[in-house]
């Protein structure tokens, strides 16, 4: 691809690349544990509802307290691990450090503030200097690859050196109109994710409601209450970690809102009318994830530094 097309991933600088890998880890990590947490739980009531249906065997009885107790044992130790190695800490902290970085870099690669009207080896001092800064807030235990992407990469080099008219094409593609497909993707795809589990939710609380019923009239001695009481307990603390509704309400947010500045940028004519909308349409960009940030730490229940 030519220039004209933005910087890719690859162009991103290596401390950037790192710290998104970090990120990506540290979410799947904390989804694993979490799903394998919530499953074990189920999987506990699910035996104990089992060992409820009529005079079961006394090795099939033994056999369903055991499961139980290695279900429980399961979530207990899962449970563990998500508190000592707080997986979600290097998820949010690395994909903080990588989204500023990826603006740092847009911002080198474009010449907009901080690294407007200065030289090019200036410009490239200033943004080590910048990316030194943010070596401190990196998630703990964040060990550089051998061979980490340069910090100021061909791509970067090659963007920031081309004709305003292509930079400003380049950001145009390659940062507004991607995020902002990338924000309206996400924002169906949580939404429908959002309808999905609601559903599923309410199918299981008619269900418990119609075993209610049914033993009420006497017509059954099987009581599900329990175990859909769990199931619909763990629907939801999924449902809470993921935030599936925020999500898609902050999203189609700021899909909405990058249209707007996409549409900004037809007045852009001059380097320094560039400078500021490159600015503007980072804040823009940055506001949503600074946000996002903020609602995760809330979920865990932690204070805001």
């Amino acid at each position: 691809m030519g220039v004209e097309q933005g910087l890719t991933d690859a162009d991103l600088p290596g401390i950037q690349q790192l710290a998104d890998k970090t990120s990506l880890a540290g979410q799947a990590s904390y989804l694993r544990l979490t799903k394998i947490r919530l499953w074990a739980t189920v999987t506990a009531a699910l035996c104990g509802a089992v060992g409820l249906i009529g005079t079961l065997p006394g090795p099939v009885d033994h056999g369903l307290d055991a499961a139980s107790l290695m279900a429980f044992i399961v979530a207990l130790a899962a449970e563990i691990l998500l508190l000592r190695t707080r997986p979600e800490e290097a998820w949010y902290q690395g994909r903080a450090v990588a989204e500023s970085l990826k603006s740092l870099a847009w911002k080198y690669a474009t010449r907009a503030q901080p690294f407007h009207d200065i030289g090019d080896e200036e410009a490239a001092s200033l943004f080590r200097r910048k990316i030194r800064s943010v070596l401190d807030v990196l998630p703990e235990g964040v060990v550089p690859e051998p061979e980490l992407p340069a910090q100021i990469s061909t791509g970067m080099r090659e963007l920031r050196a081309a004709p305003l008219s292509v930079r400003i094409t380049a950001y145009k593609r390659g940062r507004i109109a991607d995020q902002r497909l990338w924000y309206a993707r996400k924002a169906r795809f949580n939404e429908e994710r959002s309808q999905r589990w609601r559903l599923t939710l309410l199918g299981l609380e008619l269900a418990g409601a119609f075993g209610a019923f049914l033993l009420l009239l006497d017509l059954t001695d099987f009581d599900p209450g329990g175990l859909l009481a769990v199931l619909v307990a763990a629907g939801g603390a999924w449902l809470e970690v993921k935030q599936y509704d925020n999500l898609a309400s902050a999203y189609a947010l700021t899909s909405t809102e990058l249209l707007l500045v996409e549409g900004e940028g037809e007045g852009v004519v001059t380097e320094e009318d560039f400078a500021h909308y490159v600015v503007s349409a980072e804040q823009a960009i940055s506001r949503e994830h600074t946000m996002w940030g903020a609602r995760r730490l809330r979920a865990r229940g932690r204070p805001q530094e």
